[in-house]
């Protein structure tokens, strides 16, 4: 188990240094990466609220979700900033719905790659935010009378949304996931998120 997380830790600060279009030049990236990266980077916890929307808040009946996570932003020129996000989230099983009065538990890992554009200049203030990553679905569904049905599926994520820098240490934001259970079955969630430095 400690060797899963350190190679998950060494993934994350290599694809943050070489992931295209989130470097300036190689300079900088050798600077950022070996020498300054402590210097300009935050850690922070966060801590969210999901609703599920289209089929998946339809399938959950509505029902509200928890996630958590940590994020490792890199802070640079003219407000811009890379974050890569790894997080954990679940929604609670919803009441029967449809025809076969099926219920519906759902959970998932993201891992996203996002870029932050502050308004300021810097890194403070309102910023809007994109991402690409991957979503990792379980679900498990039991219609009425019948077998839990369980899934387990991949999926790409894009996020978009806006939020405040308060400080340095403390952020809130909202984010719209689009991502998808399978190719017929729509994952898309609103999150308001609160994050704090450590």
């Amino acid at each position: 188990m400690r060797s899963l997380f350190r190679d998950l830790a060494r993934v994350l600060l290599a694809s943050t240094c070489v992931l295209p279009g989130f470097a300036q030049d190689a300079h900088d990236d050798r600077d950022d990466c070996r020498i300054n990266w402590h210097s300009s980077s935050d850690f922070a916890w966060q801590v969210q609220v999901n609703t599920p929307v289209t089929a998946l808040g339809r399938a959950l009946d509505e029902r509200t979700g928890l996630g958590l996570g940590m994020q490792w932003t890199r802070n640079r020129a003219n407000g811009v900033s890379n974050r890569t996000r790894l997080e954990w989230n679940v929604f609670p099983e919803g009441n029967p719905v449809g025809a076969a009065g099926t219920t519906t538990k759902a959970s998932n890992y993201v891992l996203s790659f996002d870029r932050l554009y502050h308004f300021s200049g810097e890194a403070k203030g309102v910023y809007l935010l994109g991402g690409l990553g991957a979503v990792r679905w379980f679900t498990d569904q039991t219609p009425a009378l019948n077998p839990t049905v369980s899934t387990h599926t991949t999926k790409l994520a894009v996020t978009g949304g806006a939020g405040y820098r308060f400080n340095r240490g403390v952020a809130a934001e909202a984010r719209y996931v689009v991502s998808s259970v399978d190719r017929t079955y729509d994952g898309n969630v609103v999150q308001l998120v609160s994050s704090m430095r450590f």
